[in-house]
């Protein structure tokens, strides 16, 4: 017997973000990793310069190292000649060579490109006036021993990362990456690359979720297939106590073997069930508890669509605050829609373009593309009813 439609009063997008982020709170677990691995991982303590930078005056140009006010008066038609010093240092009316990054010979206060010069045998021709200070970086310009490097919370970049090299760091303390549990759940399904007979589907959404919570930054697990029972579905979400996050397939519906809201009404609380999203409406969240440990959930569809655009819509912006990352940016185009993509009020929509030559042609989200283009997603507001064919749009680029 089907049971009641819980889904007649949908809570929007925008509120169920709201109730989602209420009960993520950031993890504190940090560690240390190697430069090498440290690519857009998040500081979790401020960074002080362990010494100045440069420690060294440094030439910053291949050329010549002088005094500069023996370059008075020199250019394109009047070089002066400067003799080449024979000692590690400079002194009036000489010069001697300085490599990019070099140390600068004691007397120097000046390099003179060597484009701006010319070697003789009793010298080198200087054909431009430098000032005092002219390409080259003096001790401690860049940075101070002590100074605060960067802050706590900071996303590292490669740059960032070149600095902590430059500056002897081997490795960086980072928080960890969050821990998300997988579970694909439903009596339909078997394992990847088994025959499928009627009736039965191969496991996508779990490797699918695990792909995407890898993207946004998270540490994933796929547990093996739960069927459709109330023990095991428990026995299941109970393995996630030691993880920071939950995230479901399947069993999110009204129909007799959908059970997650069931069981997770047993285990913790249901905050939301019925997001106004198109395709996605039968998931929500909540959370689980034992003791003093409490883990939110994410359930989701098994319709593999809907799964797809609860995640991109709802495990990303909880993987970031779990890990202190920022959040997601995706860049945007400008495109006419080819036809219509359906949308009803209330619900905002999802919807797969494949994204050429400025159109946007509706396709499934997953499913077949046989198109040259990129795909990206247009995201429908919920106080529309759709987007006609002809309409300017810019769909996103959410993969």
């Amino acid at each position: 017997m089907p049971r009641v439609d819980l889904f007649t009063k949908l809570t929007s997008v925008e509120e169920a973000t709201e109730a989602l982020l209420s009960i993520i709170k950031p993890i504190e677990r940090s560690s240390s990793v190697g430069l090498e691995n440290a690519d857009n991982r998040i500081l979790s303590r401020d960074v002080l310069a362990p010494k100045d930078f440069p420690h060294y005056d440094m030439g910053h140009m291949d050329g010549y190292a002088v005094r500069a006010e023996d370059t008075a008066g020199s250019g394109p038609g009047s070089p002066v000649l400067l003799k080449l010093s024979g000692e590690d240092c400079v002194s009036q009316g000489t010069c001697r060579w300085s490599h990019t990054g070099g140390a600068l010979p004691e007397g120097a206060d000046a390099v003179v490109r060597v484009e701006d010069t010319e070697e003789k045998e009793n010298g080198v021709l200087i054909f431009h006036e430098v000032i005092k200070g002219e390409n080259i970086t003096p001790h401690g310009k860049t940075v101070r021993k002590g100074d605060l490097l960067y802050k706590k919370g900071m996303q590292l970049k490669p740059t960032s990362i070149a600095m902590l090299a430059t500056l002897g760091f081997t490795e960086i303390e980072i928080y960890e990456k969050p821990k998300v549990l997988v579970i694909p759940t439903g009596d339909e399904l078997i394992e990847q690359g088994k025959e499928a007979g009627p009736g039965n589907i191969n496991e996508s959404n779990g490797l699918m979720c695990y792909l995407l919570v890898r993207r946004y930054g998270g540490k994933a697990q796929v547990l093996s297939i739960v069927p459709d029972n109330v023990e095991m579905l428990a026995a299941s979400l109970k393995r996630g106590l030691k993880y920071d996050l939950i995230v479901t397939s399947g069993g999110s519906s009204v129909g007799i073997r959908d059970h997650m809201r069931e069981v997770i009404s047993s285990m913790g609380k249901v905050l939301v069930h019925g997001v106004g999203l198109k395709p996605g409406r039968p998931m929500g969240f909540g959370y689980i508890e034992e003791g003093d440990v409490r883990v939110p959930i994410i359930f989701l569809p098994g319709f593999p669509d809907a799964c797809a655009a609860g995640t991109m819509m709802f495990v990303d912006k909880a993987i970031k605050k779990l890990g202190h990352y920022p959040p997601g940016k995706y860049y945007s185009c400008e495109a006419v829609t080819t036809e219509r993509i359906k949308s009803f009020p209330g619900t905002t929509a999802i919807a797969k373009v494949a994204v050429e030559g400025g159109k946007a042609t509706p396709v499934g989200i997953i499913g077949p593309y046989p198109y040259d283009g990129e795909s990206a997603y247009v995201i429908i507001p919920d106080d529309t009813g759709g987007l006609d064919a002809g309409k300017e749009t810019r769909p996103v680029f959410l993969e």
